[in-house]
């Protein structure tokens, strides 16, 4: 056995360790196997298209590291034709895949359309230990997602918007309706891009109660975090011919991207603050809480809570590499190709679907105008355009936009204008830097096949500071920037660090000094922000919430009751207005169950849910008999009394009381009293 056959095995051997020990903490390992077989099913086929378009010649690279999304995003595309269809028992999970693998032998005939990278000796170590990331990152989090605690059951807040969101759109989808139903706001339809959720909705309807809902989305952010570093590092190799190179540009912008965590601690030691105070802190958005400017989340948090976002991401990447690598100038199937990977995006990310098809525009758009080549524009601009129009109908047909206003905002965004030097310097400082210097590697070796993260760049500044979604305090825009940004940037650290290795000694170890310490100033955010994301021990209060989410034992009670005695469409009311931000999702979440009216976090415009949360508020202090006509007309199956309405609405139990034919009292524990509403005959 050779050394570096040695090193293989043992680098296969540590990452089938770390991600079967990371499964088993979060799942059982009945619920794993079949996690993994899912999952295997979905990406199978986007493997073995990659491999006809590679070629056989090419090795393995290209389709295991670019094949699993690909094979995902078509797997939920055409899952989502077979809901539409009425199908969901367990065979669509085999049948949507199934259809994808017809595609395996037509994509033959784009063989040879892009350079793709071809397998090279150190490509087996360098990806192996590159996934690593993807435990250290992950692993404690998710181990500690609805841990059980002496007072209940725990969700730190760090990513409970994002999971707790999530899990209430899947157990929705998981309800079997089409077009999905909006959990909080009765009669309409679920405006938000459900369909990457809808193979985890497919999964929890075949195993019922045997698997958990956490089970079920934990294990599947695990493969699609594995699939995304790997997709990231066959990115990077279509431009970088060391395996080594390729793998160090992904991981260090994954782990490395913001000072924020440097200047918390540089700025909590300078004013005498004890350093473990930034447990407190949402580091990685330190520059909206201290200077009140733009947040960009670090590319660890995307591995965090965001999966759907991870294949919507790769799809618009690879619909820009699509267009910016196609071996012939005038390619209109290659452009075909990208219309599909783009519209793929859109139907998954919608936002950032958007944004990777300016890019597209912007970059094509040059080479056109460069060249005045007006015939090429017509045949490109027409394959490009029909599938994304196709996407673009989907995404009308699926009502993913809400029409009762308007979603977008152009104009000049006054938090990204705010401060903006300091804020991105801190926020994006080593991207900045080592970015920078990448660039200018690649222009001094006339790199022009770089040239589309150009196009991208400019995409994201113009959106940056003139684009956003409403009722996001001006926020939004920001997390799809950076993660953009993220991604191309994993090309210039892997061009630069390419240079410096071609660099004679003595420059070459003053040159990764400076690279180590622009570097290692980022580790603090990332380090904190990995502690902060499993720390379920820290119980203070954040601005408008707790870091810590207790569902308690009495919560848990209501939730199993409402299950299994209420109907799936029961509409459940609790007093939106009092919970808030604290448990917004409490009910769709965690009870799956709908309400009359919510305050969802991700669906805008908020207006109406914020009018109709008035009138549920309402409810709870008006008197008994105006009370029940009131969730009549509202359609409201069981009205909720807990900690937060009783607080609120002090005596509302007793006047609910006072009726017991009209809402009779159906479940009371210590801290929650659930009334029926009986409509009367």
């Amino acid at each position: 056995m050779t050394a570096s056959s040695a090193s293989s095995r043992a680098a296969l051997a540590a990452v089938a360790i770390a991600f079967a020990a990371m499964g088993l903490s979060v799942a059982s390992p009945g619920a794993l196997a079949f996690g993994l077989v899912a999952q295997l099913l979905f990406a199978a086929p986007g493997v073995l298209i990659m491999r006809r378009i590679a070629g056989v010649q090419a090795g393995w690279l290209a389709p295991m590291t670019l094949g699993p999304l690909v094979g995902q995003a078509l797997g939920s595309a055409a899952l989502t034709g077979l809901w539409a269809a009425g199908g969901r028992g367990p065979w669509v999970i085999v049948a949507a895949p199934a259809i994808v693998a017809l595609l395996v032998r037509p994509a033959g005939r784009l063989q040879g359309r892009w350079r793709l990278p071809t397998l090279a000796s150190g490509d087996r170590i360098a990806l192996l230990l590159l996934l690593l990331v993807v435990p250290l990152i992950v692993a404690l989090p998710f181990a500690n997602v609805g841990a059980a605690v002496p007072d209940g059951q725990a969700y730190r807040a760090y990513f409970t918007a994002d999971y707790v969101w999530e899990r209430a759109v899947v157990a929705e989808l998981a309800k079997g309706d089409f077009l999905p139903v909006n959990p909080y706001f009765a009669n309409d339809a679920l405006h938000y891009y459900w369909m990457p959720h809808l193979l985890s909705a497919a999964e929890y309807r075949a195993v019922g109660s045997r698997v958990s809902l956490d089970e079920l989305l934990l294990m599947r952010s695990i493969f699609i975090d594995a699939f995304f570093v790997a997709c990231l590092y066959g990115f990077v190799r279509m431009f970088v011919a060391r395996p080594w190179a390729a793998a160090s540009g992904v991981a260090t912008v994954t782990l490395c991207s913001s000072y924020e965590g440097a200047y918390a601690l540089w700025s909590y030691y300078q004013d005498g603050i004890p350093l473990g105070q930034v447990r407190y802190l949402n580091i990685d958005a330190l520059s909206r809480w201290f200077f009140q400017g733009m947040p960009i989340d670090g590319m660890q948090r995307l591995l965090l809570y965001q999966p759907h976002h991870q294949v919507g991401y790769a799809m618009g990447l690879l619909g820009l590499v699509a267009v910016a690598r196609r071996a012939r100038r005038y390619d209109p199937a290659a452009l075909g190709v990208a219309g599909l990977l783009l519209g793929l995006s859109t139907l998954i990310s919608s936002f950032a679907g958007l944004m990777f098809t300016v890019a597209v525009g912007l970059f094509e758009g040059a080479s056109v105008i460069r060249r005045l080549e007006w015939r090429r524009a017509l045949a490109h601009g027409t394959a490009g355009a029909v599938p994304l129009a196709m996407a673009a109908g989907l995404v009308l047909l699926f009502q993913y936009v809400d029409p009762a206003g308007s979603v977008l905002q152009v104009g000049l965004n006054p938090v990204a204008a705010h401060r903006f030097a300091w804020v991105t310097f801190l926020s994006l400082g080593p991207v900045l830097i080592l970015g920078g210097a990448g660039a200018m590697a690649a222009a001094q070796d006339n790199r022009r096949d770089v040239l589309f993260i150009g196009a991208l760049s400019l995409t994201c500044v113009g959106f940056y500071f003139f684009v956003d979604v409403r009722d996001h305090q001006n926020v939004y825009v920001g997390w799809r920037v950076g993660h953009l940004l993220f991604m191309g940037a994993t090309v210039l650290f892997a061009l630069l660090f390419e240079q410096i290795a071609t660099i004679e000694r003595p420059r070459r170890n003053s040159m990764i000094a400076l690279v180590s310490i622009v570097l290692l100033g980022a580790v603090p955010t990332t380090a904190i922000d990995i502690y902060n994301t499993q720390d379920i021990t820290n119980r203070g209060d954040a601005p408008s919430f707790k870091w810590t989410m207790v569902l308690t034992p009495e919560d848990r009670q209501l939730f199993e009751w409402l299950q299994h005695n209420t109907a799936p469409d029961a509409l459940v009311q609790v007093d939106p207005r009092t919970r808030d931000t604290a448990t917004w999702a409490y009910l769709p979440a965690f009870a799956e169950r709908r309400m009359a009216v919510g305050l969802p976090i991700s669906m805008v415009p908020l207006e109406k849910y914020q009018q109709g949360s008035d009138r549920m508020s309402a409810i709870y202090e008006m008197d008994a008999r105006a009370a029940y006509d009131a969730a009549i007309q509202n359609h409201i199956d069981y009205l909720i009394v807990g900690a937060p309405e009783r607080q609120a609405h002090p005596g509302a139990e007793g006047r609910f009381d006072s009726i017991p034919v009209l809402m009779p009292l159906v479940l009371r524990n210590a801290t929650i009293s659930v009334y029926k509403v009986v409509p009367e005959i």
